[in-house]
């Protein structure tokens, strides 16, 4: 690609991502906000391989894509663009609740354990959760597509997204992810084994959870470490060097659960609703909540009808927040 051909197309994803920084903040506005500037720096990805990430201290969101490794795009949708800018200012108000005097803290704790990411994912669902799921769509393609797989998952692609996309909200989910997982491998292997390059699966995930239950196992897988060593364990088991009562027994070891035991905890209230303009928010969820009741009907996966319970949780939060303020 020719040097002034790459300068007009970063030009164009630049004015995209400004167009859905707008637009995030029709629903999750702060003054912190409008001291942001987004800019594109390619270094970004060389260095933590992240297409786009968010620079509290300088002010500024770095998207990072086309560069000398990838030549598109690779958030190619502004539904996608604006799901990657609320969750990425979404750190800054889990800084705020959690670590307001303490940024080292916060960047121990997303260091250790997944639950920061999880927290943010599931701030951004407060208003635009359909947009969280064009995040993962889009960035499972661009990976295999930067892989040089362009077939896909077929069939298998969008409970895949709808199962990591509920992992990476640490909200609950109820299919056999093993299973699920052991059916695509033999339907697709080559794809497949590309998706376990990726850093870890997160449907294996826990529940979200605040900072001071990260360790209390009753709520599932939230270490990297572990994550990493579930996924080394998948290669195994998908390729038949364990057998299905193994895995089980190993993820048991580490805690893994994906459903809430505990009645009485309620994921969604591990984020508070600071900056969210709630009177837009619930109008947003409450459409969103039809679409996946709809596709839950006609599945034989559990996985949107788990979407949709874990979008009425959260608009049951709005509206009762909603309701106090009138």
């Amino acid at each position: 690609m020719e040097e002034k051909d790459l300068s007009h197309q970063i030009a164009e994803i630049k004015t995209e991502w400004e167009a859905a920084f707008k637009t995030m903040q029709k629903y999750y506005e702060n003054e912190l906000f409008k001291r942001f500037t987004i800019e594109y720096d390619a270094s970004t990805w060389h260095q933590f391989k992240n297409p786009a990430l968010i620079y509290p201290i300088d002010r500024e969101m770095r998207f990072s894509t086309p560069n000398a490794d990838i030549n598109f795009d690779y958030y190619p949708s502004r539904l996608a663009k604006l799901g990657i800018v609320g969750h990425n200012f979404a750190y800054l108000a889990d800084i705020e609740e959690y670590y307001p005097y303490n940024f080292s803290l916060f960047m121990w704790e997303q260091k250790e354990f997944i639950t920061p990411l999880q927290r943010a994912n599931l701030r951004a669902a407060h208003f635009i959760p359909d947009t969280l799921v064009e995040v993962t769509r889009e960035g499972l393609r661009s990976f295999l597509k930067s892989r040089g797989e362009e077939d896909g998952l077929d069939s298998y692609e969008d409970p895949l997204v709808m199962i990591e996309t509920l992992g990476l909200m640490g909200m609950p989910r109820r299919d056999n992810i093993l299973k699920f997982f052991k059916e695509m491998s033999e339907a697709k292997e080559s794809t497949f084994h590309l998706l376990l390059e990726t850093p870890y699966l997160f449907s294996f995930a826990g529940l979200v959870t605040p900072p001071a239950l990260n360790d209390d196992k009753k709520y599932g897988i939230r270490r990297r470490e572990e994550l990493t060593h579930i996924k080394m364990l998948m290669s195994r088991y998908v390729r038949a060097e364990m057998r299905y009562e193994e895995m089980c027994a190993e993820l048991k070891q580490v805690g893994y659960t994906t459903t809430i035991a505990d009645s009485k905890y309620k994921p969604e209230d591990s984020v508070d609703l600071r900056w969210v303009k709630l009177d837009y928010a619930v109008e947003r969820i409450k459409m969103i909540i039809s679409e996946y009741e709809h596709k839950a009907a006609h599945s034989s996966y559990y996985c949107y009808a788990d979407m949709a319970d874990a979008l009425r949780r959260i608009y049951e939060k709005e509206r009762t927040a909603l309701r106090s303020y009138i």
